[in-house]
């Protein structure tokens, strides 16, 4: 689990910056190979971070001068399965990227597996607004790939407790 939270850690500093980057006149190319490095550590083009590659530069208007440093998604828990597929998988449960400073919810669930000796994000879940239940939003569409599937939990390591009644229920599972 140290690596997959290394792992994260790692891509999480490099989502802050291009997020930063995306907001600066001029930093075009360096905001593209950023994401480009981000999407190097996902098994399938269907998850992401939400940091498209971008063919032109925005207009203007979309830039600021002097844009704040966004803050670091929050890592909540992770939870090791023993999966039939890929061996190993770990539902790494975390915040929306640059959250407030005093918000501290669960939003997504990125699926962390080894693929050919290097860790991987797989899939990625979120949490349905209307419903408040964690919904696939890309990678492998294999079924057993939902939270709801993967059983019980081998380990569960837990970082940092989010302040929403809904999000601590979650944290608190055992899954």
């Amino acid at each position: 689990m140290k690596a997959v939270k290394e792992l994260l850690d790692f891509l999480f500093k490099k989502e802050q910056e291009t997020i930063y980057l995306g907001g600066k006149k001029g930093q075009f190319d360096n905001y593209n190979q950023l994401a480009e490095e981000i999407k190097s550590y996902m098994n399938d083009i269907t998850v992401g971070f939400g940091l498209p590659t971008l063919i032109n530069p925005k207009p203007d208007i979309f830039y600021e001068d002097n844009p704040s440093y966004p803050a670091s998604r929050h890592l909540f828990k992770i939870s090791e399965y023993t999966h039939e597929k890929y061996h190993t998988v770990w539902a790494s449960y975390v915040s929306i990227p640059n959250p407030g400073t005093g918000t501290k919810k669960l939003t997504n669930c990125f699926l962390v597996a080894e693929i050919e000796r290097n860790l991987k994000i797989i899939a990625k879940m979120g949490i349905a607004p209307d419903t408040r239940q964690w919904k696939f939003y890309g990678g492998d569409e294999d079924k057993s790939l939902r939270l709801h599937n993967l059983g019980t939990p081998v380990k569960i390591e837990r970082y940092v407790e989010p302040t929403d009644e809904w999000s601590l229920e979650e944290y608190f599972k055992d899954k």
